[in-house]
């Protein structure tokens, strides 16, 4: 034997004594649950029960900031500074160019032929909206209570000509404002202004306090009661508050329930056919015990986490649909590991769950073990979201494979006995064979609904689900042509989901949170397609810069200048309050108190400038202020965020102490963090899936073969999201993370079965690994499918999203597994003795060829 036969002999067995060790582990653990059935069956209703009642703890979080923008983030540190030396002046002198915190607004967009010859019904609709009235903590506040405040009167933008002046409007500026803020569909001809199909007024609120802020907030949902009850007849309405997309997260998931219900009820059915047998073999009660393990494993994670204080997050909401899947495929390896025992007549039902165990255990552990440490490692993300989501899902992973051991097992041992002592599956009565009652002519009803017998081999309790792939899937592909046809359909599929890749968005657009039939959404997609998306960028001067140099002054006009130069930025758009200071007769740098006593009096003539400079508490000393500039209209989110980069980039090259942020800047973050993020922990979470692969399955070839194959279907669902019309987002970013476990078990089992598989050529051990491992796969990227189909009906971005990723995830992880990995194993698959094996190895590798979910 040459140095490369010896070589791939000694990894042979290193892989058998490890699969050996492993085995003995579990046929103890097996033979143990087989003794005891009905006490563990007992004590695991016993847990969930009590785990259970932990949800009556259950709380949620539906804040869009605390859910979908990174923790930690720079715009977060830059809040703090700024809320620590600028006041809110939404009571005195509201100004939107200034605000330190998220504006709280009533929002309405009329829509008409011509919004100008319809503004005396707008005009009264306004007022109507005026005299909305609200109590709060027994004190009734009106809308002059709660409004921003300017000049002593309430704020709103858009609200700023009647019909008598609709004759002479200039355009796009008129009466100093700027008119294509707030008109959409506009049609001007030489500078006057003839129509417009929409106009935007904004009802801004205070909340320069805590009473006011809570009457404000209080004062926003009575406002959306008020607007969703109006049927105006000549213009339409679109309406939003900025509480409008927390509130529509809340109820956008309300059908959960629902889902989960069908969802289940799709489960028990698909487990009954799949079940197959006579009145004795059928292992219907058992299936269904299968599918309940893994409820029970999902209302105790729901119960403990809860007790632990974690809040439910709408994401979660998709937790059921994912566990399900994983553990009735847990329950499909069982089963068809229970039905490897079936020539072992001779042997107790606890020995025969021994063999069970000790070929099915490594299996769905693998298979849960793998997702457990994708959640594990997804709640270090820096989204909320994704972090609860992973404790939520991770946890109820644990209890399902607990379940699914320690009460379905159990359950499956109850059904041998029964199967055993020849009981009928509904009355447990003792009944005769169907051959027997066909001797004794009994009547075909009673042949088949009464007779039974326990089976003695493989396949004769099995349906085509199960018998159907191992028959038909070795002749295709093994043959030269199909070979040739996987690995050519391989290739288009990479180049396919490479082009994907290249063309990815990034970043969540919030709109898509809610359902399209919301006032949120319409709302949004009516200001996003009229209205121009301009933002301020304030440049903030801290307590170290001295105003009364000119070498500072000099920075501060470059570093404007600079930023006027950005293809992104209005170069007029610049408003400095130094600037204006500096070119007014009150300004004095003699001294530090002559420049800001000046800098007092300018203000109080200006008040417009009031809010940008803030002062110690004796008034002596600036210790912050505020220039500006002016994004131009960019719709695309990403160029949003790359230009926030691009000023926080000029601001820390300039030698002055300075930072740039807006409230805007908080949720332009995520589209900052979530490709590192993302990487980071699908990176790890590779790194991670290769160490239990080393640990389970310790062949180098193999190793080589599981990572490529997760990697390629990793690229493929990263790629497919393009096509799904999905970005790269806290949301897509869970799925990505619970993929990459996915593929692992996908990938593992096929690889042990043609390890363990008997034969002499690479062609008769491929051969072996397709019989073994593509019905178990099959049967559970089926039951993963119907776990999640219901969705395809919700109209939740969520649902829908989780819906596509994985459908993506079962059927590139299928094709991967059951298709591409037997063709390559033909090729190149290592050859060796595989060792000795405690049990034949027909048993050995039937449950290892389990499908993961």
């Amino acid at each position: 034997m040459d140095e490369q036969g010896r070589q791939s002999n000694k990894n042979m067995d290193c892989f058998s004594r490890v699969s050996t060790w492993y085995q003995n582990r579990f046929r103890t653990l097996g033979i143990l649950i087989g003794s005891n059935p009905v006490k563990l069956i007992a004590l695991s209703l016993l847990v969930t029960a009590g785990l259970s009642c932990g949800m009556l703890k259950l709380t949620s979080e539906s804040d869009t900031e605390t859910l979908y923008t990174p923790v930690g983030s720079q715009a977060s540190k830059d809040r703090e500074k700024t809320q620590a030396v600028f006041k809110d002046d939404t009571g005195n002198n509201y100004s939107p160019r200034s605000l330190t915190k998220s504006d709280l607004y009533g929002d309405v967009i009329f829509s008409a032929t011509n919004v100008i010859d319809s503004m005396s019904t707008i005009e009264f609709y306004i007022d109507y909206i005026k005299n909305i009235n609200v109590t709060q903590n027994n004190i009734e506040y009106a809308y002059s209570d709660v409004c921003a405040r300017q000049d002593g009167n309430c704020y709103r933008s858009g609200d700023t000509f009647n019909e008598s002046l609709a004759v002479g409007i200039t355009y796009p500026v008129w009466n100093n404002v700027d008119l294509s803020q707030i008109l959409g569909k506009v049609h001007a001809n030489q500078g006057k202004l003839v129509s417009a199909g929409y106009l935007k007024v904004t009802f801004h609120l205070r909340q320069d306090s805590d009473t006011l802020r809570a009457a404000a907030v209080a004062w926003e949902d009575e406002f959306i009661k008020v607007m969703s009850s109006l049927r105006p007849d000549n213009v339409t309405i679109n309406y939003a508050t900025s509480q409008s997309l927390d509130k529509e997260l809340n109820a956008n998931t309300g059908g959960d329930i629902t889902y989960f219900s069908i969802t289940f009820t799709l489960m028990i059915a698909y487990a009954t056919i799949v079940a197959g047998g006579d009145m004795v073999s059928s292992r219907t009660w058992a299936s269904w015990a299968g599918v309940l393990a893994a409820g029970m494993g999902i209302a105790s994670a729901f119960g403990l986490v809860s007790l632990c204080g974690m809040k439910f997050v709408d994401i979660v909401g998709t937790m059921p649909f994912l566990v399900l899947g994983i553990g009735v495929d847990d329950m499909f390896l069982l089963m068809s590991s229970w039905a490897e025992t079936y020539p072992h007549q001779d042997k107790s039902v606890s020995e025969r769950m021994g063999m069970t165990f000790a070929t099915a255990g490594i299996g769905i552990t693998i298979t849960s073990l793998t997702d457990l440490l994708a959640f594990i490692i997804g709640t270090s993300s820096v989204f909320i979201s994704v972090r609860n989501f992973c404790v939520y899902t991770g946890v109820a992973v644990i209890f399902s494979y607990l379940y699914q051991c320690f009460f379905f097992a159990p359950c499956l041992s109850l059904h041998g006995r029964r199967v055993e002592e020849k009981r009928h599956c509904l009355t447990c009565l003792r009944v005769k064979s169907r051959k027997d009652y066909k001797k004794e002519k009994k009547t075909f009803f009673q042949v088949y609904l009464c007779g039974g017998a326990p089976p003695t081999k493989r396949g004769q309790d099995e349906s085509i689900c199960e018998t159907g792939p191992r028959k038909i899937l070795p002749v295709i592909l093994l043959h030269v042509v199909g070979k040739i046809t996987v690995i050519v359909v391989f290739l288009a599929y990479l180049g396919v989901a490479i082009y994907g890749v290249v063309n990815l968005k990034q970043g969540l657009d919030l709109k898509n949170l809610v359902s399209p039939s919301s006032h949120f959404y319409s709302y949004t997609d009516t200001k996003d397609t009229y209205f121009p998306n301009t933002f301020p960028i304030p440049f903030i001067f801290e307590d170290s810069t001295n105003y009364l140099n000119k070498e500072t002054i000099a920075h501060i006009n470059k570093l404007l200048a600079d930023a006027q130069t950005d293809s992104e930025v209005n170069s007029q758009s610049s408003i400095c309050w130094l600037t204006n200071y500096i070119n007014s007769p009150y300004f004095d740098n003699r001294s530090e108190t002559n420049f800001v006593s000046g800098v007092h009096i300018f203000l109080n003539i200006t008040p417009t400038f009031k809010n940008d400079v803030a002062f110690d508490g004796n008034g002596g000393h600036i210790i912050a202020s505020r220039c500006y500039l002016f994004s131009d209209d960019i719709k695309d989110s990403n160029e949003q965020a790359r230009v926030m980069t691009r000023m926080r980039e000029l601001a820390d090259s300039s030698p002055l102490s300075v930072y740039t942020y807006y409230p805007a800047f908080i949720f332009f973050e995520q589209y900052i963090a979530i490709l590192p993020s993302t990487l980071q922990t699908v990176g790890v979470a590779l790194v991670v899936m290769t160490v239990v692969t080393i640990i389970f399955m310790p062949h180098p070839l193999m190793i080589i073969l599981v990572v490529l194959n997760i990697v390629s279907i990793l690229v493929g669902i990263f790629g497919f999201l393009y096509f799904w019309d999905l970005s790269l987002s806290s949301i897509t970013m869970i799925h990505l993370i619970m993929s990459v476990g996915f593929s692992v078990d996908f990938s593992v089992h096929v690889c042990s079965a043609f390890m363990l598989g008997t034969g002499s050529t690479r062609h008769e051990k491929a051969k072996y690994a397709i019989v073994h491992a593509s019905g178990p796969i099959l049967n559970g990227a089926i039951s993963s499918f119907l776990g999640v189909i219901v969705l395809v009906f919700s109209e939740s971005y969520i649902f829908k999203s989780f819906f596509n990723i994985m459908l993506t995830v079962m059927l590139f992880g299928m094709l991967h597994a059951v298709f591409l990995l037997p063709v390559i194993l033909s090729l190149i698959g290592p050859m060796g003795s595989p060792g000795k094996n405690p049990d034949p190895p027909r048993r050995a590798v039937s449950v290892v060829g389990e499908t993961t979910n």
